[in-house]
């Protein structure tokens, strides 16, 4: 059952089963060479994990990606997670930096298309939420686990990007100079690139809104089309200015505030 589940997660996530593409029990039955009984386990699990949906007189499909809903969550992420690094920093723990500290380690070890990096990848930035106190860290928890299936289908289909962890690496330097305004800055660019990144990834097309207003909520001005659409990289340009900062060069997002 364990294998029949890990194989068929492994589909979804890979993109050799489609969002909305319907699955029959006796085709699955036939492709993975298993049983009735552990491949129904298997869906349950999946359905479970958000990865597949079933409805009565339908049958089984994969879950759709809802982008509109993934760039909510980013917005709000943008809105609530740097600001919190800008007053964590001055207070998280030398612990809490160290298990940071090895999640990087971790991910820098590991095959960048593997789904252990992705996941060292999101334990890195959930840590601080230590910090946050159990509410408002569980809301970036929450938030963090109802993108991950959006992130997952993303970097099992492609390499992680180097500059993912450049920006890893910087926000960890940040935090252990205990300076908040480098950390928030880098988080933000992070989530940027992220955000359109994995977006435009699933659809060219799409036309950005909330992702763009929590961006000015926040002092970031983007530079794209008057109908919300982009052409990576955008230029960003943020209200304040930094000493002695150094953006990291991504492929989606510029910091141009430094070049203007």
């Amino acid at each position: 059952m364990a294998q029949t589940h890990e194989r068929l997660r492994d589909m979804i996530l890979g993109g050799e089963l489609l969002p909305g593409q319907r699955l029959t029990q006796q085709e699955l039955i036939e492709t993975l060479d298993v049983g009735r009984t552990p491949l129904r386990e298997a869906l349950r699990m999946l359905e479970a994990e958000g990865l597949v949906t079933s409805k009565a007189n339908r049958g089984v499909t994969v879950t759709g990606i809802d982008l509109a809903e993934a760039e909510e969550l980013y917005g709000m992420l943008l809105l609530l997670q740097p600001p919190l690094l800008t007053l964590a920093a001055s207070e998280i723990s030398d612990a809490t930096l160290d298990a940071m500290e090895e999640r990087l380690t971790d991910m820098q070890s590991r095959p960048p298309t593997r789904r252990d990096c992705h996941q060292d990848h999101v334990d890195f930035h959930i840590l601080p939420k230590e910090w946050f106190g159990p509410i408002l860290g569980q809301l970036v928890l929450d938030t963090y686990q109802r993108l991950g299936r959006l992130q997952r289908f993303y970097y099992n289909r492609r390499r992680l990007p180097d500059y993912i962890v450049e920006l890893d690496v910087a926000l960890l330097e940040a935090l252990r100079r205990r300076d908040g305004q480098q950390a928030k800055r880098v988080q933000e660019l992070h989530l940027l690139n992220s955000a359109i990144g994995l977006i435009l990834d699933v659809d060219p097309w799409h036309r950005f809104g909330p992702l763009l207003r929590a961006a000015a909520g926040v002092g970031i001005k983007m530079q794209t089309a008057p109908d919300g659409s982009v052409t990576p990289p955008l230029k960003a340009t943020w209200a304040n200015t930094l000493d002695e900062y150094q953006p990291v060069n991504t492929e989606m997002v510029i910091d141009a505030t430094c070049t203007d």
